[in-house]
């Protein structure tokens, strides 16, 4: 089956893109219910959240009236969709007594309703009705404008909250529940990958806490589930997911998840309602990458049931959408299996590999790190799979192979079969594919990347083999 959403790693698709107006006024992606309506949940539900009136109720008994008022202020013009004006409204009273809650609030409404995140220095705010769409922009000739908020002052500002709240709990518990916002998203939009690796950490640690003290939001529920989900199992996730849901926050992944983990515990019906559901609402979103992801999750539970027909149309539907998708071409070639048997499957798969190599395409560095990308997608796919799957995907990187005329192609084949004859127990196959993928790469000018390094790859083989 496709692998199921992880964070903090996919972060940035599952609650960045994917939910784009987050914090949008009307948004029906992620919001449920009206703005400013809060359920009986723990910590205020997500609608109430848009214009922060958790944080503001619990503000109002340790802030002065000068910055109650300028958190009331800010209220108002979210609920006008300025989020922009709101943040100048807060930034006024940044300085006074309630400097730390006016931090918070600030941080909540930098991760909620943010546009751009530029080159993971700079948050951009607009300042109009959304709901808006959410983009990561890396360009070095993007100027930071002067209402552009600066992701490390947030996190600064954060600490300092946190530290102050070791006097008083409700500020640090609301101090965490934005720094794991921000953390959240500093993650999946850094200016370097050690910045990420610093921001998922403080997160996970944030959000363990939090939990620990059922501190969660709705949308740190979603979160929270997803940790468990990569730590853990479907089963320790699935109540957060519920509580997320019960707080309104609706957006379509949460489904989506849920529906994965019905079809790995079996529970195909649920799956496959769950499943459609989800693939509704990307499709009423605009969304074809997740709604790739859905046909081939509802391909698997459709192949599970012995439904044959209905999952081709869903692997078929899924590589429209997505013409790369790995876990759809294995999909296929397991379909292809049960109906035809493991020659005629090879078969199959060799042609969706042919494509995924863009046929007879003059290769570029682009396309050609892409395509390295792709192959072992489909290899750590397969490696997942049955025994059997292994051998038909290697098998299809190898058949027919002299027909091939680009040596960087047949290279990059002769490599990912060596690979997957490492699950084989094939060692001596192995270390024959890698060497001729080698002897291939010499007679190409495509820089080979290090995760396709045949010379590598043969030392490690060398010391772990037999």
């Amino acid at each position: 089956m496709p692998a199921l959403p992880t964070w903090p790693a996919k972060l940035l698709t599952a609650l960045l893109l994917t939910c784009a107006s987050v914090g949008a006024i009307g948004s029906a992606g992620c919001v449920r219910g009206t703005l400013g309506r809060q359920a009986e949940v723990p910590m205020g539900s997500w609608p109430a959240w848009q214009d922060l009136s958790p944080l503001i109720d619990v503000a109002k008994a340790h802030v002065n009236q000068s910055t109650l008022a300028a958190m009331n202020e800010a209220r108002e013009l979210l609920r006008e969709g300025k989020a922009q004006s709101a943040d100048k409204a807060l930034s006024a009273a940044a300085s006074g007594s309630g400097r730390h809650w006016v931090a918070v609030a600030r941080a909540d409404l930098a991760s909620m309703y943010f546009t751009t995140c530029i080159r993971g220095v700079a948050w951009r705010l607009p300042d109009e009705p959304g709901p808006h769409a959410r983009t990561v922009d890396y360009d070095p000739a993007t100027k930071v404008a002067p209402g552009d908020l600066a992701v490390e002052a947030l996190l600064t500002n954060l600490d300092a909250a946190i530290e102050a709240g070791k006097s008083s709990p409700a500020l640090a518990t609301q101090a965490r529940i934005a720094r794991v916002r921000v953390t959240g998203f500093a993650a999946s939009c850094p200016p370097n990958p050690e910045v990420a690796k610093r921001a998922s950490a403080i997160m996970n640690s944030d959000l363990a806490a939090l939990a620990a003290e059922a501190h969660l939001t709705p949308d740190l529920a979603y979160m929270w589930a997803s940790v468990q989900l990569q730590a853990y199992s479907g089963a320790a996730a699935r109540p957060f997911l519920h509580q997320a849901l019960e707080g309104g926050f609706d957006d379509p992944s949460v489904t989506y998840i849920l529906a994965a983990i019905a079809y790995e515990e079996g529970q195909l019906d649920e799956a496959e309602e769950l499943a459609a559901d989800a693939a509704g609402r990307y499709e009423e979103i605009g969304d074809p990458t997740q709604r790739a992801q859905l046909a081939a999750l509802r391909g698997e539970i459709a192949l599970s049931a012995k439904r044959l027909d209905a999952a081709e149309e869903h692997f078929t539907l899924a590589l429209d959408l997505l013409p790369n998708h790995t876990g759809a071409m294995l999909g296929v070639t397991a379909l292809e299996r049960e109906r035809n048997g493991a020659i005629e499957a090879a078969e199959r798969l060799t042609e969706l590999i042919r494509q995924l190599t863009l046929g007879e395409q003059e290769l570029d560095e682009v396309l050609a790190l892409a395509m390295v990308d792709d192959l072992e997608s489909l290899v750590i796919v397969a490696n997942a799979g049955t025994i059997e799957l292994a051998q038909i995907t290697r098998d299809a990187l190898l058949f027919e192979i002299e027909l091939e005329p680009d040596p960087f192609r047949r290279g990059l084949r002769y490599f990912y079969a060596a690979a997957l004859e490492v699950r084989l127990g094939d060692y001596d196959s192995a270390r024959g594919h890698a060497a001729t993928a080698g002897i291939e790469f010499d007679e190409t000018w495509v820089p080979i990347p290090d995760k396709a390094d045949p010379r590598a790859f043969l030392d490690r083989l060398a010391e772990a083999s037999p």
